[in-house]
């Protein structure tokens, strides 16, 4: 059957909504991007860092490191990192937060369900960092009290498409870190989600009509979720982004997020022993917070973009619901 025509019309409306929402999420981000850089580089420099900045893509030298090397080639080193720890931790910290959902909706109140909630409670509540040390303790393959052979050779970092395997044997233990705080605060706003759509009368009317819970949980509830994880995501991104700070200095991830430590002061002295212990390299630190404001700002983007295909309110108003 061929579509009416008021459909067809519809259709065209949502599209040109979606499309308008997204040309202002990226204006408005794009215009916190510059209100960040005015804000870092006129601290120290008005107004000659902002045109170093805005019209020499000029960020500076780094003299935390020997030689004092640009900022934009330490930059071009590591930043890639940055994004395989960031993309791969939110999606892992998705797919796990809503299996636990799930598997936690399909047996209510059962000693399964009550231990998955406790250990998300546990991974909620437990700094990463100290998480972090705790498995170095336990399985780092030197001084572990249970030497692991593989998942904990993350200094031996290697890029994906040089050698696949070194790439996912560094980062899967740094992985699990920063999913496992998000996965579980995703576990409990979809596992809330699904129970309440639950009551809904097209999913008893699923259920009335034979089909399993699992499956009714899988196809009906666990949808109605969704908008609710998007809208987590674009909150909980700073917080995401400040665990992978402290998971690349545990985990020794070459990422540029992993300067911090460096660029605060925490030189090695015998590394640059111009450098006395405790100066801060204003540069550097310069670099790192216009970095993790671009993650945050596009991560939300991307989140709120998600949240305009996911609910059509959000395209209708041009914001994210409440």
């Amino acid at each position: 059957m061929r579509p009416s025509g008021h459909g067809t019309r519809r259709r065209e409306r949502d599209n040109a909504a979606l499309l308008a929402f997204l040309a202002r999420r990226l204006f408005f981000a794009a215009v916190a991007l510059v209100a960040v850089a005015v804000i870092v580089y006129a601290m120290f420099d008005l107004p000659h860092g902002l045109e170093r900045v805005f019209f020499h893509f000029d960020f500076g030298v780094t003299c935390s490191y020997p030689g004092c090397p640009a900022v934009t080639v330490l930059w071009g080193r590591t930043w890639l990192a940055d994004i395989y720890l960031l993309l791969g931790g939110l999606a892992l910290g998705i797919a796990a937060g809503f299996a636990a959902a799930m598997f936690c909706a399909t047996r209510p109140r059962s000693p399964a369900a009550r231990a998955v909630e406790t250990l998300a409670l546990i991974f909620y509540s437990l700094p990463v960092y100290l998480f972090g040390f705790g498995l170095l303790l336990l399985f780092e393959p030197t001084f572990g009290l249970l030497p692991s052979p593989v998942f904990f050779h993350s200094i031996d970092y290697e890029a994906p498409l040089a050698n696949p395997w070194r790439f996912f044997d560094a980062m899967l233990v740094p992985w699990i870190l920063v999913a496992a705080p998000f996965a579980a605060v995703v576990m409990r706003l979809a596992r809330a989600a699904i129970l309440e759509e639950i009551g809904s009368d097209y999913v008893r009317t699923a259920a009335a009509k034979g089909v399993t819970r699992r499956r009714v949980i899988r196809r009906h509830a666990t949808p109605a979720s969704y908008a609710s994880v998007a809208s987590l995501v674009g909150g909980w991104v700073p917080t995401f982004v400040t665990n992978m700070v402290l998971v690349e200095f545990v985990f020794f991830i070459p990422g540029f997020l992993g300067l911090s430590r460096r660029a605060f002061g925490q030189a090695d002295s015998t590394l640059v022993p111009h450098e006395p212990l405790g100066h801060i390299d204003i540069p550097m630190v310069q670099a790192l917070a216009l970095w993790t404001a671009l993650l945050i700002v596009l991560v939300s983007a991307l989140a709120d973009v998600a949240l305009a295909v996911l609910d059509p309110r959000v395209r209708a108003t041009g914001r994210p619901v409440g």
